[in-house]
């Protein structure tokens, strides 16, 4: 064998810990530039001088070659090394994130979010989970797993109440947001350099008798009413998840200040998922992902009733902050579960590749029409007006997540 090819069993504990750290960093740090309006949703509105409904069109553009890129991202994942696409992708990353610093015209950011869906999605998504696996035992693997979902966890933080820090330190927002921008394109090329230096080849990353693509399994998958039922709810889900984006924008319409708001669009994203994916994860392991579920979703609806009903002023900042705690914590949960009623509704695993395919293709499709609409809303209607139409139809799509759920419950009982 090769001695540059490495194995579980053979690569130092150094080496173990690096490529995990790294792959876990780069699960937040290659989605920096994307994930920015979910703490800084104002700031990235000031210092692009754009619209609600232009900012919507980009990530609607960015969803649209991600969701395509999910198919042919994993097979790529099965061509090249994890070593050489990870360093890509951090690469590709830091130069995008470099050009959209630069302060480009609309026509280039258009292009500018198109080329991020491929950086993350076509070259990063693929290896995310394959890289763990690699310098992880059958035994590990999960430990490893959450190990890295808590890197994630930390890392967000971390890098969030930097960027706040600077954003306070120029007057000008302009500068500010373009400041943040250089320093994520920097930290993208630190981690293309590290990728490159401390990932190693691996003897085990490709099959050496590769199975060739069945199309009957794609069919069984797509006749299977488990795959259908986890995929639609997971549709409803992410239309909720990603769309908290906005409740950022929501605590300043309503008075809070940017920073304000920046620090609990932070304390959302990243703090609530440090607790709520291993509690609500350890609850569906004893109760089945489906209860788990329902229960979670449920409490998400009713947090979002209460924001479409309620007033839209000052008054309701603080009960706003409590509401967008509460059900970030239990939509983290139930979006970090979903995929596991696949295995809930016994979807063979000579299938279960396939089915998470579908999952994945389908289930994140709101990533593209999401972000046009509710931005062209809040350009189209008052504050009140705009908010109570986003809060109510993400209730409905919270509603119907556990109306899938449910059926999953009632698909189980009948099935066995």
């Amino acid at each position: 064998m090769n001695k540059e090819l490495k194995t579980v069993d053979t690569i130092s504990s150094f080496t173990r810990w690096a490529v995990v750290a790294i792959i876990s960093c780069g699960a937040y740090v290659v989605y920096l530039t994307y994930l920015a309006r979910y703490s800084f949703y104002d700031q990235v509105i000031d210092g692009l001088k754009i619209s609600n409904s232009q900012l919507g069109v980009l990530y609607g553009l960015y969803g649209t070659t991600a969701t395509i890129a999910y198919f042919p991202g994993g097979v790529l994942a099965d061509k090249v090394r994890v070593k050489y696409l990870a360093t890509l992708g951090f690469a590709m990353s830091a130069v995008l994130t470099f050009w959209y610093s630069l302060a480009p015209s609309y026509g280039q950011l258009k292009v500018i979010f198109l080329l991020f869906g491929l950086c993350t999605t076509f070259i990063f998504w693929g290896i995310r989970y394959k890289a763990i696996r690699l310098v992880s035992t059958e035994e590990n693997y999960s430990t490893n797993i959450g190990i890295s979902y808590g890197i994630v966890g930390v890392v967000g933080l971390v890098i969030s109440f930097i960027s706040i820090a600077i954003f306070e330190m120029f007057d000008d927002p302009t500068a500010g947001f373009h400041t943040v921008l250089m320093f994520f394109a920097i930290i993208n090329a630190v981690f293309a350099v590290l990728s490159f230096l401390f990932i190693p080849k691996f003897a085990d990353e490709f099959e050496t008798e590769r199975k060739k693509f069945n199309l009957d399994e794609v069919v069984q998958a797509l006749k299977h009413p488990g795959v259908w039922l986890t995929t639609l709810c997971m549709f409803f889900v992410y239309t909720v998840y990603t769309s908290l984006a906005y409740t950022v924008s929501f605590l300043t319409a309503i008075g809070a200040t940017a920073a304000i708001a920046s620090i609990v669009g932070t304390i959302r994203t990243y703090g609530t998922s440090l607790f709520s994916s291993p509690i609500v994860g350890g609850i569906a392991e004893k109760k089945t992902p489906s209860k788990t579920i329902v229960v979670c979703t449920a409490i998400t609806a009713g947090c979002l009733i209460v924001m479409t009903a309620a007033p839209k002023g000052a008054g309701f900042i603080i009960p706003s902050v409590v509401l967008i705690i509460v059900l970030s914590f239990f939509l983290n949960g139930a979006y970090g579960v979903t995929s596991s009623m696949l295995t809930e509704t016994n979807v063979p695993v000579a299938i279960f590749g396939s089915a998470s395919g579908i999952l994945s293709v389908i289930g994140f499709i709101p990533d593209m029409f999401v972000s046009p609409i509710v931005g062209s809303w809040l350009d189209t209607y008052d504050t009140a007006g705009a908010y109570t139409r986003i809060f109510a139809v993400l209730a409905v799509s919270a509603l119907l997540a556990l109306v899938c759920a449910y059926a999953v419950r009632v698909y189980k009982k009948k099935t066995t």
